[in-house]
């Protein structure tokens, strides 16, 4: 795992490539039916920090909805937390993956600490560059 570093954040970011498990937590109206419905859908985070994730997906759900996160760690570890969509990158033909940049809305203790000891770690792991 490489470490990013920007002056423009807020919070160490690492790279991750893991299982994210989203459930949407707004319901949405079946354009078809009027049925609210919630959608559910498996996609990969690509980079993680103790406030947020970018999860690579070709269907960005809109800024601002709320979704139920469960991200599989390395080593079999789940953390499971809420999140807001903060931003959205769509499909270009350049080298920027499609994707969704959801920011951790109050994680439990137990996941900000499985949080903090993951970028801690990669900190600490000879850079494999």
């Amino acid at each position: 795992m490489g470490i990013e570093a920007s002056r423009n954040r807020r919070f160490e970011r690492i790279d991750l490539s893991a299982r994210v498990q989203l459930t949407s937590l707004d319901p949405e109206r079946d354009p078809q039916t009027g049925v609210p419905t919630l959608w559910e859908s498996d996609e990969l985070c690509e980079t993680i920090s103790i406030g947020g994730v970018f999860i690579r997906t070709l269907d960005p759900p809109a800024k601002g909805r709320r979704l139920l996160l469960q991200i599989h760690l390395p080593g079999g570890e789940s953390i499971e937390m809420v999140g807001r969509v903060a931003w959205t990158r769509v499909p270009l033909p350049s080298a920027h993956e499609a994707g969704v940049g959801v920011e951790f809305v109050a994680p439990s203790s137990l996941a900000h600490g499985a949080l903090e000891r993951l970028v801690q770690g990669a900190r600490r792991a000879p850079n494999r560059d």
